[in-house]
């Protein structure tokens, strides 16, 4: 990725906290670059091993991208809060934030209890609990029908209401963890099952065992990367989101910019507008994905954070601002010079993914892939580490990621690179690889 064109030296002087991270490159990239131009960093973590898997924590990235590391329990206002305050009661930091979704509401209350800037609470909580956002929607067109499902006796209501197929989910989760599409009765009995039982997001928070249940979108899918600075969402543009399809819904593969027809893409861009309009979102990054159906766009999600999967990369390359960055300056109370947004180039990222289950041993054709002209090749698991523990975004290893003259050409060049690289496994005690 390249250094961000805009000027950033704003930072310096600055101190933020960030309530725990997100670990891949660009994220990680983001904090050298922002302590680059003087902004000091506090990483607030409840449990360092979440980030480790066993490894020691000096030997994370993570370890050399902050300035300090405080352990703290991050489901818990009051020790945030007491973290980050002197004996004067005053803050000791200029901003604080989270781009983790199990965290973005604790950091917008702390925040907001602090005086420091920051998206309402309320707006990011509607966000993050899906069936709230459906409620907030209303009737609108680009709204989809659902049903907040708690007992398995209104399944069938449920059924006849959306019909099938049905997408069926945990109402606040992440990394698709969950999410899967039911095509009848036995189907969706199974989904409820399952998905009831998870009383504990991946991150430790207490779940209702609720499932959300939506009507089927068909249709290609999307995101939409925006900025809200004084309730006015300024976006940089449109993600491709290619998917391994159903019944998970697992991304592949991103690409930046997608083009669009100037009435498509005014359409888009006012169905995101309004939809964080809907919820009071306006302050801060928002990461929207949507579908185009034959009635045309449907919200999908509304992502109250910086999109992950090097999607910031695809953007920064493309446009010279960093969405990373930009959200940063949001969160210390400067206003990051978004417009005008100005495309130069494409960029693609493929995600890379074991075919097998088991412990990595070392991962074959690294060589081949490291030589495909103009690409990275990002992983972030090494020798001993278990892999493909669940089927959901979190199973990725690595990354592909090329920024090019177009965005197509950026894709195979990345494809190729991906194309050699496989990963291998021992198999596991009870046999499976």
């Amino acid at each position: 990725m390249t250094t961000p064109l805009a000027d950033y030296a704003k930072f310096a002087g600055k101190r933020i906290a960030i309530v725990e991270h997100m670990q891949n490159h660009p994220f990680v990239l983001g904090l050298h670059q922002a302590r680059d131009h003087g902004l000091e960093v506090w990483l607030l973590t409840g449990d360092r091993s979440w980030y480790t898997h066993g490894h020691a924590w000096e030997s994370h990235p993570l370890a050399a991208a902050v300035d300090r590391v405080i352990d703290v329990d991050t489901t818990d206002l009051d020790a945030v809060l007491s973290a980050v305050t002197g004996a004067d009661g005053r803050p000791l930091v200029d901003g604080l934030t989270s781009f983790s979704d199990y965290h973005t509401v604790l950091a917008a209350q702390a925040a907001r209890r602090l005086g420091l800037p920051g998206p309402d609470p309320e707006a990011v909580e509607t966000a993050n609990v899906k069936d709230r956002l459906r409620v907030a929607l209303g009737d609108v067109p680009y709204n989809i029908p659902h049903r907040l499902v708690g007992s398995r006796d209104q399944l069938a209501g449920a059924a006849e209401a959306l019909g099938f197929p049905m997408i069926a989910k945990p109402p606040a989760e992440a990394i698709s963890y969950g999410v899967r599409r039911v095509d009848d009765m036995d189907q969706l009995g199974a989904a409820w099952q399952e998905l009831s039982a998870v009383r504990r997001s991946l991150r430790g928070q207490p779940r209702s065992g609720d499932v959300l249940l939506e009507t089927y979108v068909e249709g290609v899918e999307v995101s939409v990367e925006s900025m809200s600075v004084d309730g006015y969402a300024h976006i940089f543009g449109v993600t491709s989101k290619d998917l391994f399809g159903d019944p998970a819904y697992i991304e592949c593969g991103h690409t930046f910019p997608v083009p669009l027809p100037d009435d498509e893409r005014d359409a888009l861009y006012s169905v995101v507008r309004r939809t964080l309009e809907a919820i009071g979102y306006r302050h801060g990054p928002c990461h929207t994905e949507v579908r185009r159906s034959e009635s045309g766009w449907r919200v999908i999600e509304a992502n109250p954070r910086t999109p992950s999967s090097c999607m910031t990369m695809l953007v920064t390359d493309v446009t010279g601002r960093s969405p990373i960055l930009d959200a940063w300056l949001l969160a210390i109370g400067e206003v990051p010079p978004i417009e005008p947004v100005v495309h130069r180039g494409g960029a693609a990222v493929r995600m890379l993914y074991p075919k097998r289950r088991g412990t990595l041993q070392y991962v074959d054709g690294l060589e081949a892939a490291r030589a495909v002209p103009g690409v990275q090749v990002l992983l972030h698991v090494e020798k001993g580490d278990k892999l493909l523990q669940r089927m959901d975004n979190s199973s990725c290893v690595g990354f592909t990621y090329c920024n090019g003259p177009d965005r197509l050409r950026a894709q195979a060049l990345a494809d190729e690179a991906a194309a050699h690289l496989d990963f291998v496994v021992e198999e596991d005690e009870d046999g499976r690889s």
